[in-house]
């Protein structure tokens, strides 16, 4: 398999922007493939030879920090507006492994994911009652209003309730827009606007710490982030920790799109809306439902968020007989090994059962909704725990008795084509709460 730099391939960032999430699945039968074969594909994209990988042997692969670097592997037209200028997802070595422990003892430690549970279960229950009172809403509204509030309040940042709207709003605006050539200058407004209040966050908790008179909580997120440190134990710039401190809010905003996934998939399982509903009055708790979890986790795996990640050989390598030389990008899709017929039983199936039984579905290979490998060792978000409470809680707050998701179709239905995407009704529905005697 010829994958020479210069190779005779045709540009295709057109039909990357054309088909979204249909992309990989596209290029595989164009090279004549079958769909459970998982060879690597040489293809050419943003202007450069690159190779596009899925299954355990390419996440392996790909996550080998031997073998690749992220630092420029992400387009800046992307990297930019998402994640920020020297977020922890464009770090190398030392550098990462360092800013990668510090946000993992933040997101990744069980107490402060404990502490996370509380405050988005509470936050669930508000959403639930604003409901009731409007009669009617939508799923991705709600939550993206919801996920906000309890990820400022997890972090210990100083805002009123409706500060915490707005902010959760823009986050939610950057993601609809970033990427994309005619909307991508507005994420880049929105960047601009919360890299400018998180900055001054930063800066005043950093004040506050020197003159003895801060309203952040020492034991807070913010006040970790405030003091984040470098490889070389020296303090990072206000504008770096201001990027972290939203990397590890916005991501939590960014999980009602899977919120909106999970309500399409409640109508169209109902069966599993039964189960969940009755664990979840069984126990009196949003959190820690099993039920709820598995289905989360099916969520996460089945529908789509992001397409492919990105990385750039650091070294002349190979995979499965395909040459990788040095610089050359190499495209993990996300998707396709999310349902990858050689390592799920019926994989395009949506079938919660499969996580009934699983412990850390960190450990399963093919599963990378946000990544794979280690948190600590390797690229894997350290917000997932986060992630599932946030998506889980919702499971089990939309299959409360009184809840009524839109079956409509317009409501069920999103375009594959466009990233992100996301039923453009945000999923409606209605509660009407039931009183008990």
């Amino acid at each position: 398999m010829s994958n020479r730099p210069g190779a005779r391939l045709l540009d295709q960032t057109a039909e990357f922007l054309r088909s979204g999430y249909l992309f990989a699945s596209r290029v595989r039968r164009a090279a004549g493939l079958e769909p459970g074969s998982d060879s690597p594909v040489p293809i050419r994209l943003l202007g450069r030879s690159s190779l596009l990988v899925r299954g355990e042997e390419g996440v392996r692969f790909f996550y080998d920090t031997d073998l690749f670097r992220r630092d420029g592997a992400m387009p800046a037209f992307v990297r930019g507006p998402l994640f920020g200028a020297g977020a922890v997802h464009g770090l190398d070595g030392d550098a990462h492994r360092a800013r990668k422990n510090a946000l993992a003892d933040l997101a990744y430690d069980d107490s402060r994911v404990g502490a996370f549970a509380t405050c988005v279960s509470e936050e669930l229950e508000e959403m639930l009652a604003a409901l009731s009172r409007q009669r009617s809403g939508s799923v991705y509204d709600a939550t993206t209003v919801a996920f906000g509030r309890a990820a400022f309040r997890w972090a210990g940042v100083p805002v009123s309730t409706g500060e915490a709207d707005r902010r959760a709003h823009q986050m939610s605006r950057l993601l609809d827009t970033f990427g994309r050539p005619a909307t991508n200058p507005l994420a880049w407004v929105e960047r601009a606007r919360l890299d400018r209040w998180a900055t001054g966050l930063i800066r005043g908790a950093r004040d506050g710490a020197r003159d003895g008179h801060t309203r952040v909580a020492a034991d807070s997120v913010l006040a970790a982030i405030a003091d984040l440190r470098d490889e070389n134990g020296a303090l990072v710039s206000d504008h770096t920790a201001a990027v972290e401190l939203q990397n590890l809010t916005r991501p939590t905003v960014a999980v009602a799109r899977f919120a909106a996934f999970a309500a399409v998939a409640l109508v169209e399982h109902p069966d599993w809306a039964r189960r969940i509903r009755e664990a979840t009055t069984a126990t009196g708790r949003l959190t820690d439902i099993p039920e709820a979890v598995a289905f989360a986790q099916e969520v996460r795996r089945v529908y789509p968020f992001v397409p492919m990640l990105p990385a750039l050989a650091a070294v002349d390598t190979e995979i499965g007989g395909c040459p990788v030389h040095r610089g050359q990008r190499v495209f993990l899709d996300i998707l396709g090994t999310n349902t990858d017929p050689n390592h799920w039983d019926d994989a395009g199936t949506f079938d919660p059962e499969r996580f009934l039984d699983v412990a850390d579905a960190e450990e399963l290979a093919a599963f990378i909704p946000q990544g794979g490998a280690g948190v600590r060792t390797g690229h894997r978000c350290p917000g997932e725990k986060i992630a599932v409470t946030a998506l889980s809680a919702t499971v089990a707050a939309l299959c409360r008795p009184g809840v009524e998701i839109s079956d409509d179709a317009d409501d069920l239905t999103f375009p594959w084509t466009r990233m992100l995407t996301r039923p453009a009704t945000g999923v409606r529905l209605r509660y009407r709460a039931t009183v008990t005697t």
